[in-house]
């Protein structure tokens, strides 16, 4: 599927309905790798598939987002990705990239930088990404 820079329908990553200050709560603090992607087309692909909002940001990196996250897909081996995420809702989109069938390696900070959790599928080991 052809994704645009203007995106597609579907829920927007929502701040304040989060009850996010969007002055100091909006800044990275999700990252990780899909090792079990083929590439970032196809993780746009389900997730657009899954009701996300999908959209190119670049010739080759694509952003998904719901009203609880919005993450950059990046086209690396394995696929990476960055974003924000509401941390009471990281049990969401870890269940997303299960029912995806995706493995994944999630890091998860607070905003404070003084805290990670660490998160990996079953049948994923090594490093995190």
């Amino acid at each position: 599927m052809p994704f645009t820079s203007g995106g597609t329908d579907g829920p927007c990553f929502d701040a304040d309905a989060n009850g996010l200050d969007p002055h100091l709560d909006l800044s990275d603090n999700v990252r990780g790798s899909l090792p079990s992607a083929d590439s970032a087309q196809h993780v746009a692909e389900a997730f657009h598939a899954a009701g996300w909002r999908v959209r190119k940001s670049s010739w080759t990196e694509f952003e998904v987002e719901n009203t609880y996250a919005q993450l950059e897909l990046r086209p690396s081996r394995p696929v990476h990705f960055r974003g924000v995420i509401v941390p009471q809702r990281i049990d969401d989109l870890l269940a997303v990239f299960a029912a995806l069938g995706l493995t994944f390696i999630v890091e998860l900070d607070d905003w404070n930088g003084s805290d990670t959790a660490t998160y990996r599928s079953e049948g994923t080991s090594g490093a995190p990404a």
